[in-house]
């Protein structure tokens, strides 16, 4: 199994495990204020604000960022951006301990010019129980560092760093009910707010699945009827509601 379908289990495993935990625990509470950064027109820099809603609790959170390598596909894969020496992405900083009632900002670096694709990082935000402690590591022994980790809730923000001049390729082939998306440029869209109508009763309408396609992805989609379906279609420059025949 990949490590970054393992990480994309992990955090989906840790979402769940917040839910359980959040009405038995009085953590501190993590929030972030953005979940999508978009890096656009040369811009270098953006920040996350990281918001702790405990009144009492301080709250300590470890970031860590990743290159995403053939975004959107089988073959995706999550480089850790601390793993290279010479990164053209960095979240900073790397750990920090937030005041109850309070907000620190991560700021967000793209490092490297805009190339003719658009680059995808992401950017793992894992609250910790306590930092790491100094402890016994038996009656008698030297003091060391005993990890004492504990993963309360994750969040993932996707960062976009767009190519110098972004351009993304809405393109759709249909054969009977079986539809595919692709996108042939060099940025990525959004499908979003999918539906389609049985053409005997407009009242009766089924949702389609949302979907971000990258610059040369694929996406299948099922339809429930012969007729006309709708999506909205968000790019980096806006929201477009666009009918299909």
């Amino acid at each position: 199994m990949s490590f970054s379908l393992i990480l994309r289990k992990l955090l989906t495993l840790l979402s769940f495990g917040t839910a359980l935990m959040m009405g038995q625990c009085s953590w501190a509470e993590l929030l972030v204020d953005r979940s999508i950064v978009i890096f656009e027109d040369g811009q270098t820099r953006e920040d996350v604000k990281v918001l702790n809603n405990s009144p009492e609790d301080k709250l300590y959170v470890s970031v860590e960022g990743y290159r995403v390598v053939d975004p959107g596909t089988e073959d995706e894969i999550y480089e850790p951006l601390k793993d290279n020496l010479q990164p053209s992405f960095v979240a900073t900083p790397g750990k920090l301990v937030v005041q109850p009632d309070s907000s620190n900002i991560v700021r967000l670096l793209s490092l490297a010019p805009a190339a003719d694709e658009e680059r995808i990082y992401r950017i793992n935000f894992l609250p910790i129980a306590r930092p790491l402690a100094l402890d016994e590591i038996e009656p008698g022994g030297e003091k060391g560092v005993k990890p004492a980790l504990e993963i309360l809730l994750a969040y993932q923000v996707l960062a976009i760093v767009l190519p110098v001049d972004p351009a993304p390729s809405v393109d759709m082939k249909r054969t009977g009910k079986s539809v595919v998306f692709s996108n042939a440029g060099n940025a990525n869209y959004l499908l979003t707010n999918g539906q389609q109508c049985d053409p005997d009763d407009q009242e009766v309408c089924s949702g389609l699945p949302n979907k971000r396609i990258y610059p040369g992805n694929t996406f299948n989609v099922a339809l429930p009827y012969d007729g006309p379906f709708s999506y909205t279609v968000r790019s980096y420059d806006g929201n477009m509601s666009k009918q299909f025949e």
